[in-house]
């Protein structure tokens, strides 16, 4: 009997800003030095962020809010990384809605 798996992607577990919070923040903790986690995990927020700006309006101004509190509760590189990807996230969708050939 040959075994079927799925393919896992993180998108689909990464529902509220304080789970891109999270996931930030353990990947940092288990990154073995080199920087390759942490580039991954970027990643993976930045596909989420985009993918879920496109649905939800409001989850920009929920992910902000999230940012704000974690650097208020002392965690300040996870907030500024947060703000840097919503950042990066707000920008790309805003070139693609000007600059998408549409006919």
């Amino acid at each position: 009997m040959s075994e079927k798996f799925l393919r896992f992607d993180v998108r689909d577990y990464l529902k509220t800003p304080a789970d891109l919070g999270q996931y930030i923040e353990g990947c940092a903790l288990e990154d073995s030095g080199d920087g390759q986690l942490n580039r991954a995990a970027g990643r993976d927020v930045m596909q989420t962020i985009r993918a879920r700006i496109e649905t939800d309006a409001d989850f920009a101004q929920a992910l902000r809010i999230e940012a704000a509190t974690l650097i208020h509760n002392g965690e300040i590189e996870t907030g500024r990384r947060l703000l840097q990807l919503l950042q990066q996230a707000l920008r790309h969708q805003t070139a693609r809605r000007f600059f998408t050939y549409r006919p």
